[in-house]
């Protein structure tokens, strides 16, 4: 599973439940409003023999329709985003739990936010095994 497969369920979701553009540009230059904008923070990664651990936030920005008046309107998104990325994320065979939901608006752009952590199997090389050890005295 790739980060871009996560990047994808949460477009799915998004898209599925409003009628909004998801921004793939940069937001600094230039959107449409109203819309989102989904970017990862904090993503980590550790390694041991078998498996992968994966860490990572999520941040879901909203712009609303009008800069100056949108109380309601994030309210009703920030409310609808809650109840979307409650519990679980499915992402391609995989449910992902989802850790401390946040929210924040500054300057009148919704900050909604979730951590995900999830490990993943490695596939590990066959090797031959030793037949003979020669032990010198």
């Amino acid at each position: 599973m790739s980060l871009e497969d996560i990047n994808i369920a949460i477009n799915d979701n998004l898209i599925a439940e409003f009628e909004y553009d998801i921004n793939s540009k940069d937001v600094k230059e230039g959107f449409s409003r109203p819309s989102f904008f989904v970017s990862f923070d904090n993503v980590s990664r550790s390694s041991s023999e078998y498996y992968r651990e994966r860490a990572l936030t999520v941040r879901i920005y909203f712009f609303p329709k009008s800069r100056y008046e949108y109380s309601l309107e994030i309210l009703d998104v920030q409310e609808r985003l809650e109840n979307l990325f409650d519990l679980k994320l499915n992402v391609v065979d995989r449910k992902l739990n989802i850790h401390e939901v946040r929210s924040e608006v500054t300057d009148g752009v919704l900050s909604f936010h979730f951590d995900l952590q999830y490990l993943e199997s490695k596939e590990v090389e066959e090797s031959e095994m030793m037949q003979e050890l020669e032990y010198n005295e």
